[in-house]
């Protein structure tokens, strides 16, 4: 049987930036974001791949007063997937990952969930993909959304992938060296404790749901410094976070912050 194995490590600083609340300034906050993914994958037909791992993520936020923003959101979650191909030209992923998803300032059964990932490949040749997928969490305020990407290597060194959550132009420079520039989206649902919102006066948020949301523009640089082993920089701007407590009124935003970034992927 082959297997093949997956390895994605992140890790990125935001600056510090004013955030407000329901128009009003009311702190400043930080942020630090570690990301940790590992999937097993192993290869049961010629058509069907297995993917089994877990994945860690933090986000960890730094908070000038006491203000209503949670000191941290995490995922702790299994992955458990099948990749399938239906025909030569159509390849389709169902991932699912369940875990908790919480401040994890106090953890129970309402932390727990399962999003899961239905998507598609349309293979039209060897420079040329059309992705479609579909991200389902009945948790979140926005329980089904929709996606659709494409990534085309339009010349020998230029590749555009407008594929989310990652969209961006690519340019090989060497045959170990990338340079890029695009896009990141981060988002996620999470819980937060059950005396969250009393302990920042603001008792109807406790044990509330959070959608968190950030977009990111950037450039960077990508080495390969092994086959099979990628490690990348990138530094840019945050031009809008946001923690939505499914409630307009306790909406936290924040607009325009700068942030720095490295990753290690490795594919083997």
């Amino acid at each position: 049987m082959n297997i093949s194995q997956e390895l994605d490590a992140e890790y990125s600083y935001v600056g510090s930036v004013t955030t407000h609340a329901v128009g009003k300034e009311i702190c400043s906050v930080s942020e630090q974001d570690g990301d940790i993914k590992y999937v097993l994958s192993p290869q049961v037909t010629k058509d069907l791949l297995l993917r089994l791992g877990f994945e860690w993520q933090r986000f960890s936020f730094g908070v000038s007063d006491n203000a209503p923003v949670p000191d941290a959101l995490q995922q702790l979650s299994a992955v458990i997937g099948v990749d399938y191909s239906l025909i030569d030209q159509w390849l389709v992923r169902l991932e699912v990952q369940p875990g908790v998803y919480s401040d994890f300032s106090d953890v129970n059964w309402r932390n727990v969930d399962a999003p899961l990932v239905l998507g598609g490949v349309y293979l039209v040749d060897a420079d040329l993909q059309w992705t479609v997928g579909l991200r389902v969490d009945p948790r979140s305020q926005y329980p089904v959304l929709p996606g659709l990407g494409v990534r085309w290597k339009f010349a020998d060194a230029w590749t555009l992938d407008l594929i989310p959550p990652h969209p961006r132009l690519e340019y090989d420079a060497t045959d170990h060296l990338q340079v890029y520039g695009g896009a990141d989206i981060e988002a996620g649902t999470f819980r937060v404790a059950e005396h969250f919102g009393s302990d920042h006066g603001q008792p109807k948020l406790d044990g509330a749901p959070a959608d968190y949301f950030e977009i990111r523009f950037g450039a960077g640089l990508s080495w390969k410094v092994l086959p099979g082993w990628t490690v990348e920089a990138e530094a840019g701007c945050v031009p809008y976070r946001e923690f939505d407590f499914f409630h307009e009124a306790a909406a936290i935003r924040s607009y325009v912050a700068p942030y720095g970034q490295i990753a290690c992927h490795a594919r083997f």
